[in-house]
């Protein structure tokens, strides 16, 4: 979009994405939830995908009144194949794509001598591997009219911590693969970023820890736990007219942990 075109929109024309149609993975809880959420409410039709049939039914629940829609299949993004099965799934709901939002994830806490091959594979098969599959499997159509692609990588894709190194290794692949990419489809009118969430109170953290929690809160500038919701709302950012001309960026989105 040709910056003077902003100069006649109002901020709510700016950000509304109704008739943008959208996949976002990992939606069945959390950081994915909201993002579903934030994008469906801003007018945009969603499809959904995660393991959890159970957790893609509660978030369409949550959808409903929203300005967009939002439709949803259960599916295991590990395996190869079942990219491909979701773009196709996709474009036969909504009738093409030109948002894709790569959230799904997985973590596993352990030194590299207690990681064995099986998960480390797993790990990145999900989060990194998927990624790259679903940007290949879309790509014909994210640039058909121009598309955006939103990685939810992490501030563990930027640095690094002890015994983590398999999700560290997939998500510094992710932020790796999206400048690449942006790269590669920057003259094409689509734009490729990633956010970096930093300590986020979901279902992948263990809050209960009193200890580690307050731990944590000190680690953070701000001091508190981000909520998923804060996660979604830069995403909307970076999939309407206003994020036109970013691409190839990493937005960390920490309380001004990584600034320190």
């Amino acid at each position: 979009m040709n910056s003077n075109s902003l100069k006649t929109k109002s901020p709510a024309e700016i950000f509304d994405l109704t008739g943008k149609r959208a996949i976002v993975t990992g939606a069945s809880r959390g950081i994915g939830r909201e993002i579903a959420l934030a994008l469906a409410r801003s007018g945009a039709d969603v499809f959904i995908t995660a393991r959890s049939e159970d957790g893609l039914k509660e978030t369409a629940k949550l959808a409903e009144g929203a300005a967009g829609s939002v439709q949803i299949q259960a599916l295991d993004l590990r395996p190869p194949e079942s990219c491909g099965e979701c773009v196709a799934a996709a474009t036969d709901a909504l009738g093409g794509i030109d948002i894709l939002v790569n959230n799904a994830a997985a973590d596993h806490d352990s030194s590299i001598e207690d990681t064995d091959l099986a998960v480390f594979q797993r790990v990145v098969d999900v989060n990194l591997q998927s990624c790259w599959l679903l940007m290949k499997e879309a790509s014909a159509q994210l640039q058909d009219g121009g598309g955006k692609v939103i990685n939810v990588a992490s501030g563990l894709g930027l640095v690094a911590i002890r015994d983590n190194s398999a999700y560290i290794a997939a998500k510094h692949g992710l932020v790796g693969v999206t400048q690449a990419i942006a790269l590669e489809w920057a003259r094409r009118g689509v734009q490729v970023n990633a956010i970096a969430p930093g300590y986020t109170e979901t279902e992948m953290v263990d809050v209960s820890n009193e200890a580690l929690a307050k731990w944590i809160k000190r680690q953070i500038p701000m001091g508190r736990w981000a909520q998923p919701e804060e996660m979604a709302w830069p995403v909307v950012f970076l999939a309407s007219s206003a994020g036109d001309y970013v691409t190839g960026h990493t937005l960390v989105i920490d309380g001004g942990v990584l600034a320190q």
